[in-house]
Parts: C-alpha cells; structure tokens; sequence
C-alpha cells in the first residue's frame, strides 16, 4: 500500500493518465466509434482504485487530496452537461464559445477516465459527464462520512 501522501499523487497521475490514454480516442469520436474491452477495463480499474481510496486512505492530506478531486469532478460534469444542454441556443455566440472552452479540460480529466461504462450507456457525452459527476459526488459523500468516523474514533472521551 502507498505509504505518503506523495506516494499515492504520484501513483494517482500515473493511473488518471493511463486511463485517459486508453480511454481519449473512443471518447472522442462517441458515438462513431465502439469502446472496447480495454476501454471497459481501463474504467473498471479506475473506479476500483477510486472506492479503494475512498476506503482505505488514511492521512489527512490525501484524504483531502481525494476528496477535492471528487468534488471537482461533481463540478465539471455539470459544467460540461450545461455547456452541451445551451450550445444548441447559443452556438455562435463568441462569449459562449469562449466560454465553452473549459469543458473539454474537465471532459477529459474527469468523465474520460470512466468512459468505458459508456458501453453500457451509450449516452451522449454530456449526459455521460453528468453521470459520471454524480458517481464522484456520491464518492466524495462516502469518503466524507468515512473521515468523519475516522476522526470520531480519534477523540477519547
């Protein structure tokens, strides 16, 4: 097991890059292309080490690393589902087209790494982001509640 905080950011980034790396391409040209079994893998694995760290990370600076990235990507893909909900009313308009620019950062940090569940859903990709946001949001609750009974078992009445 990863025994400091920089340990698991450095094991962390080697996963979300992976991830993505295997995952990039079917994502993006959804729906022309088909996601494949090392798509699925690649997600399975990311959700997997995602709850194991919900579970198992005990230092406070990793907790806290985990659970921002979490809500971060609550965040994104309601970002990244609003955008592709008003493009179709604003499209052309340059203040949304700028504005428009920051999802496809948060695309592709936050809902590609799990896109191989999208063989299942076969959603657009908006829809898929939102989705995916609110897997990190009930991650972020569980890790929440979890630290909370951490920290209850550290006080001694």
């Amino acid at each position: 097991m990863v025994r400091s905080t920089k340990q698991y950011i450095a094991l962390f980034i080697v996963l979300l890059l992976a991830t993505i790396g295997v995952n990039a391409w079917p994502a993006s040209i959804h729906p022309d292309g088909t996601i494949g079994l090392l798509q699925i893998v690649s997600s399975f694995v990311w959700l997997v080490f995602l709850i194991g760290s919900v579970m198992l990370v005990r230092e406070e600076k990793t907790i806290l690393f985990v659970f921002n990235y979490l809500r971060l990507g609550f965040v994104a893909g309601i970002v990244v589902y609003l955008v592709t909900f008003f493009e179709r009313y604003w499209m052309g308009e340059l203040w949304f087209d700028i504005v428009s620019g920051i999802q496809y950062p948060f695309y592709y940090l936050f809902a590609v790494p799990l896109f191989g569940f999208n063989a299942w859903l076969d959603a657009p990709y908006g829809h898929f982001a939102m989705f995916t946001g609110f897997a990190y949001i009930v991650l972020a609750t569980g890790l929440s509640v979890r630290y909370k009974k951490l920290e209850a078992k550290r006080l001694r009445y």
